[in-house]
């Protein structure tokens, strides 16, 4: 079994555009491939996990969906990144579904499909639902400060569940969660 780094997509790995439903609105973090390379060089496999209530909202399809995500991972590709998954829910919080983040159906799913150790796994995204998804899994969280996640800092002093690290995005992460893979 292989530990894997959960990304958030939205925010961490590309500029969050607020419902993102366009190819044209995909940006990546100047750092993100690099980061993406780094953390896969030491043996992570690399899962995008990423809550789309767009499409439960009508703001946009799953047709939709597929041609951002097909942009996401040419813009990946171009840069000589490589991610092992994508999952995404497109549920909203009332639904109560078991993929919606922090639950952890789309990390179960991915950990079966890939055999993953989510136990050595790791979470990094914008939101609390991302690093508690990495403790709901029995991983661990990282925050980072890009996306929403400054506006999220003042959440987690209220969680009782804290992240391994606030970092300042996803280039620092990836760092930190190389040192600590290395120390554990």
């Amino acid at each position: 079994m292989t530990p894997a780094v959960f990304l958030d997509r939205d925010g961490t790995i590309i500029y969050d555009r607020n419902y993102l439903s366009s190819p044209d609105q995909v940006k990546l973090y100047s750092y993100a491939a690099d980061s993406i390379n780094k953390l896969r060089a030491a043996g992570f496999k690399i899962i995008v996990v990423t809550n789309q209530s767009g499409i439960a909202r009508k703001m946009f399809t799953e047709k939709d969906l597929a041609k951002v995500h097909k942009k996401f991972l040419a813009l990946l590709k171009e840069q000589g990144a490589k991610i092992d998954g994508l999952y995404y829910c497109p549920h909203i919080d009332d639904d109560k579904c078991v993929c919606r983040k922090p639950n952890t159906g789309m990390a179960l799913q991915a950990a079966k499909e890939h055999n993953i150790d989510l136990k050595k796994s790791y979470v990094v995204g914008d939101s609390v639902r991302d690093y508690i998804l990495g403790n709901n899994f029995g991983g661990k969280g990282v925050l980072v400060l890009t996306g929403h996640g400054r506006k999220q800092v003042l959440k987690v002093k209220k969680e009782k569940t804290k992240p391994l690290a606030v970092c300042l995005n996803l280039k620092q992460a990836a760092r930190l969660i190389i040192y600590d893979a290395k120390k554990n």
